[in-house]
């Protein structure tokens, strides 16, 4: 499996251009960090590549397949944002099963959530979680689908230190092509395979 991106370029409005032709490779198990200024496009450049955003022009392509022009449900892609919408009525278990859901697909997640300390609360509200909490769910939600790539931005928002930790260990064991967002340069040394820096466009 891999993330290839292809002279990929989107504009917010008429010369108001963000990313211009962009390109990269993830392979299988490599975790790779995007970092840059605020304002330089990383938000958008996920965006793009699990189909939020529609791009001018590039091509996205996930285990060897084009698919700039799917739904974001139909690429096999994961994302966890930095700011993720969740469904405030809905349980800790269901918001993490709703993509299983919204497939038709069998909703066992009991494994996924021991696996991220959240089997307690799993019934709660998550307008009652914390922001710790919160991530852990939108992380859980980004993988139970086991997607064939997974994006990231900024996870480790709002996590302690050993909240961080234990999140960490779960993205080094996703073996699949990942791209991380984050402002941390030397946590983006210490954790990824290698760092992409994107530049502000002037």
């Amino acid at each position: 499996m891999s993330l290839v991106v292809e002279k990929l370029s989107y504009e917010y409005s008429q010369g108001n251009r963000v990313l211009d032709g962009i390109a990269m490779n993830i392979e299988e198990g490599e975790l790779v960090a995007l970092v840059g200024p605020s304002g330089c496009g990383k938000s958008t450049l996920l965006h793009c590549i699990v189909g939020l955003l529609t791009p001018c022009s590039g091509v996205v392509c996930v285990a060897g397949n084009d698919v700039t022009k799917k739904k974001p449900h139909e690429r096999a892609i994961g994302i966890m944002m930095q700011d993720q919408p969740l469904y405030e009525h809905l349980s800790v278990a269901q918001n993490i099963a709703f993509p299983l859901r919204a497939r038709g697909q069998r909703e066992d997640i009991s494994d996924l959530l021991a696996q991220l300390g959240l089997t307690d609360i799993a019934k709660q509200k998550v307008s009652h979680c914390s922001g710790g909490e919160r991530r852990r769910v939108a992380f859980g939600r980004a993988i139970v689908t086991s997607p064939k790539v997974l994006l990231l931005d900024e996870p480790f928002v709002s996590l302690n230190a050993e909240l961080r930790t234990v999140l960490r260990e779960h993205i080094l064991c996703t073996n699949v092509p990942t791209l991380l967002v984050t402002h941390n340069y030397e946590e983006a040394k210490e954790l990824c395979d290698r760092v992409i820096e994107l530049d502000k466009l002037s």
